[in-house]
């Protein structure tokens, strides 16, 4: 029996090494500049890439509803959302409208992916609704809806959907607010 244990170790250290597996990073966004308005957040950060998601200290920001400042950190926060949306130039009377509200969290490059794990996060200004929508290497994993409201929650990512290569977050309407203030992820390599 200890003969069998011992190979079962080995194998899962053997089968963890070559998968490239790290340990779990959480990543928040305390430690970037601290900045008063809404900055795009860089691509690589954290070892990902960042899609139309901004940060801000939301306590130097005029713009920021209550849920921005309830966070577990003191400093700045990503979100996605409001007008920081994508717009249709072609204006239909004097609106613009939004074409979407939605951000993209991807893998940075080469044989990458990553599995994520939960997440803290509310609505900016009131409650609202995400659809979170996994893919790897372009094929579709699975989605799920979080309904979230200006107190931080802790949202966990189901373990089916395993080493994805993008995540897309979707607000439900047009002009809410994701605020993230932190992701919890494996990061593997290849």
């Amino acid at each position: 029996m200890d003969t069998m244990k011992k190979t079962l170790a080995l194998l899962a250290c053997v089968l963890a090494l070559a998968l490239g597996v790290s340990a779990q990073q959480q990543i928040s966004f305390a430690n970037l500049p601290l900045v008063s308005t809404p900055t795009l957040l860089p691509s690589g950060y954290s070892q990902l890439n960042w899609s139309n998601f901004f940060y801000v200290d939301p306590l130097e920001w005029s713009g920021a509803g209550p849920g921005y400042k309830y966070g577990p950190d003191h400093g700045d926060v990503a979100f996605i959302g409001e007008q920081y949306c994508l717009y249709d130039p072609l204006m239909i009377g004097r609106v613009t409208l939004p074409l979407a509200c939605f951000g993209t969290i991807s893998s940075a490059g080469g044989p990458t992916g990553f599995q994520p794990v939960s997440a803290t996060a509310v609505g900016g200004f009131g409650p609202t609704s995400v659809t979170v929508t996994a893919y790897n290497n372009g094929k579709y994993v699975g989605s799920s809806v979080y309904n979230l409201t200006t107190a931080p929650q802790n949202i966990s990512f189901p373990a089916s959907w395993g080493t994805i290569t993008e995540m897309v977050i979707e607000t439900e309407h047009r002009g809410e607010n994701f605020v993230l203030f932190n992701l919890n992820v494996y990061i593997l390599g290849g």
